[in-house]
């Protein structure tokens, strides 16, 4: 199995995001990016590069999963923000787009040097481009995990957020 994503699998998320947020009155662009910077670093946190004491670095992948999974919510979310409506998804993106950005994206935060360049992008990770807020979780999944698991967290995580709305519950807490 190929580890890519598809327009059509950017659509059908785009769409599962977009009827949550619809729910959602208060939601607005500048809390949404926020938001993404916060799950950033909730999921990195959960890799524990920069633990150099422990022999095994990292959280269950269930966890690093599910943090990243958050991150894509809020990438989605923005997209959705900005693109007003799904279908404009074939005009924004290309599959070869899609593919070119998750293979060539800056997502390796293991190497030597990661956190001097993290700090000198920290500024970029709000200011970001819907299209790049998007997309990085998933450049992040293909380094780190595949697609497949990113795309299946999400989803397991929206049926859980969506049944937290339905009871009056806060949506997006940490269990």
């Amino acid at each position: 199995m190929a580890n890519i994503l598809t327009v059509e699998q950017l659509e059908e998320l785009l769409t599962i995001q977009k009827e949550f947020d619809d729910r959602i009155p208060t939601l607005n662009l500048q809390d949404s990016q926020i938001a993404y910077v916060v799950e950033f670093f909730k999921w990195f946190n959960t890799l524990e590069t920069f633990k150099n004491w422990k022999k095994k670095k990292g959280k269950p992948l269930e966890t690093q999963l599910n943090e990243l999974a958050n991150m894509l919510t809020f990438g989605l979310s923005i997209a959705n923000q900005c693109l007003d409506g799904t279908e404009k998804v074939n005009d924004e993106f290309t599959q070869k787009e899609i593919i070119e950005f998750i293979e060539k994206a800056n997502r390796n935060l293991g190497y030597a040097n990661a956190f001097t360049q993290f700090m000198y992008d920290l500024y970029g990770l709000y200011d970001y481009d819907y299209k790049t807020k998007m997309l990085l979780p998933f450049a992040f999944a293909y380094e780190y995990y595949t697609i497949d698991q990113l795309v299946a967290a999400y989803k397991k995580k929206m049926k859980i957020e969506l049944i937290k709305l339905n009871k009056g519950l806060e949506p997006l807490e940490s269990e």
